[in-house]
């Protein structure tokens, strides 16, 4: 299979034949012999820029760029139509968006290529890191985790999400409204605010969905541990440092999970285990007892005859 050939930007830009501003925005054709048209249409809202790009190309191409305020912005990609992907070779990492999807992505670096198929339609939010940090809430954890990495300058990558009906309603007014003049610039600017918080939901959606994955595989961790230690003195302190987590979300996440304590868990568990013992014929109430963590036997019977109905002295005999 033939690869498609790498060119840079400014080759595509040195056959731009009509650059002109229309209705708020800035308009750029170009065509280039070898591969087609290529239009962008271009707005600046000051801390936010917004962009659309069609072409209509004779084959597909990779397009090199080198872009010195990548690391300063924060990047929504959108393809409205046809499939695109971002190649980031200093960090390993490719982004693809089939049609109808959408990334967020922040990298710091300057060069990437993207992988251009003949059609596509691209919508491209570029919001300044600084101003991007400003919308997000440290009250909320995905929120906070995100800015964090913003701040500290680490990569960002939300992966891909399917546009929503009312994200692609926000693209359509964007570009399509008749409103004009100054009035045109606040309703996009309303509009793009209004399309990064669809996308952010999106992206809150799928931390949270990763978040429950995460917490349910270590509360069934943790009841695992109990299942095989149930005999031993626990309390939720040393559990809950067994496991890094807090005493609060130890109680709280059990209970959520199973539907009941950790410590009334452990009772049952010890309890079962006596109940077995006892209908081995092999020990009396009082050995039992000691052993599933009773010091006094009439303890033990009350807490079995609360949890089976019958005492122990019935089921040894």
């Amino acid at each position: 299979m033939k690869t498609a050939p790498v060119i840079s930007v400014d080759e595509f830009l040195s056959h731009t034949v009509r650059q002109e501003e229309t209705d708020c925005f800035q308009v750029a054709e170009r065509l280039h012999p070898d591969f087609g048209f290529w239009r962008e249409r271009s707005i600046d809202l000051g801390h936010i820029r917004v962009f659309e790009h069609k072409a209509d190309f004779n084959r597909k191409v990779n397009v090199h760029f080198t872009d010195h305020s990548l690391c300063d912005n924060v990047h929504h990609c959108m393809s409205v139509d046809g499939e695109m992907g971002a190649h980031f070779q200093h960090l390993k990492l490719s982004a693809h968006l089939n049609p109808k999807t959408f990334h967020q992505v922040y990298l710091p670096g300057q060069e990437y290529h993207l992988s251009m198929q003949r059609t596509f339609i691209n919508v491209h939010v570029e919001v300044k890191r600084d101003y991007y940090t400003s919308l997000l809430c440290d009250s909320e954890r995905w929120s906070a985790e995100m800015k964090q990495k913003l701040l500290n300058s680490q990569v960002f990558y939300t992966g891909e999400f399917q546009l929503s009906h009312p994200m692609m309603r926000v693209i359509h007014s964007i570009f399509d409204s008749p409103i004009s003049g100054s009035l045109k610039k606040l309703l996009i600017e309303a509009k793009v605010h209004e399309l990064i918080a669809l996308q952010l939901n999106s992206a809150m959606h799928a931390f949270q969905g990763k978040a429950n994955s995460i917490s349910n595989d270590l509360f069934r961790s943790i009841r695992h541990y109990l299942d095989q230690t149930f005999l031993q003195d626990h309390s939720l302190k040393n559990i809950a440092r067994h496991f890094g987590i807090n005493e609060f979300s130890l109680k709280k996440g059990f209970k959520e999970n199973f539907n009941t304590t950790v410590f009334e868990y452990l009772l049952n568990k010890r309890l079962e285990h006596g109940l077995e013992l006892l209908q081995t014929g092999q020990y009396c109430v009082e050995e039992v007892g000691s052993t599933v963590g009773y010091k006094y036997p009439n303890h033990f019977s009350t807490a079995f005859k609360k949890r089976f109905g019958i005492s122990p002295v019935q089921v040894r005999h």
